[in-house]
């Protein structure tokens, strides 16, 4: 009982974060609440940390499928429960993160990565029909286009270790990406090249500049703001 009301009281405070940040924003400035999606999130409970191949969540999913399943609902309805909180608190637009979904070997993909993340657009939908959700499965390439189609997203995050000119996605799908982490960690010419050439490539689809994954750690916050002014023509 501790726990869950820590939880609560946790989650209480993220949202009336929101609420605040919302309130200080002004009109043309868009807020943006996010979580991971279940895959991840089960990555991280069963495997205690990022970074590896997760070869025991993929064992457990491959051999006991039943109870993969069980904890696939716990976190669809908990993931959805949030997002629409965080829209019911402000958020006018939302992501969905699948930051391991590159370790999802094929045969498992549909049912650790479509079929939660469609069940939870679905379901944010069903309370919010009009507000943005973009789904970011990083390593995930081949699987973009099917990925885009099976959950409705209204956008697709990339990486930056795919082509996102030549990416093939429905013509109403925002492509969000995908300029290397490393290029804005070390500034300067060859990362306002290819940002620029980014936004030339990107001109005739809908698109939202980003990275192809987070910002570094040790970048340089005038770095960023150098950015900002070559995506925006400076």
């Amino acid at each position: 009982m501790a726990r869950t009301s820590l939880l609560f009281a946790m989650t209480a405070k993220n949202l009336q974060t929101i609420r605040n940040v919302r309130g200080a924003l002004d009109d043309n400035t868009a807020l943006i609440g996010f979580a991971g999606a279940p895959w991840t999130v089960a990555t991280y409970m069963i495997e205690g940390r990022g970074g590896t191949d997760h070869e025991t969540i993929r064992r457990w999913a491959w051999g006991q499928p039943e109870s993969f399943a069980q904890l696939m609902d716990v976190l669809v309805d908990s993931t959805s429960a949030y997002l629409i909180a965080q829209a019911d608190a402000g958020a006018e637009a939302l992501q969905l993160f699948e930051s391991w979904a590159g370790t999802v070997p094929a045969g498992l993909f549909e049912r650790a990565v479509l079929s939660p993340t469609a069940r939870i657009v679905a379901a944010v939908k069903a309370k919010h029909p009009s507000i943005p959700i973009i789904g970011f499965p990083r390593g995930a390439g081949g699987w973009l286009s099917r990925y885009a189609e099976a959950t409705k997203v209204d956008g697709v995050g990339v990486d930056q270790m795919t082509d996102i000119a030549s990416l093939a996605l429905p013509a109403h799908v925002a492509r969000q990406g995908n300029l290397d982490p490393v290029l804005l960690l070390q500034g300067g010419d060859a990362m306002r090249a290819e940002a620029r050439r980014l936004v030339q490539a990107m001109k005739d689809k809908p698109f939202i500049f980003n990275m192809g994954h987070g910002v570094m750690q040790p970048t340089p916050p005038e770095h960023v703001a150098d950015l900002v002014a070559a995506v925006r023509g400076g």
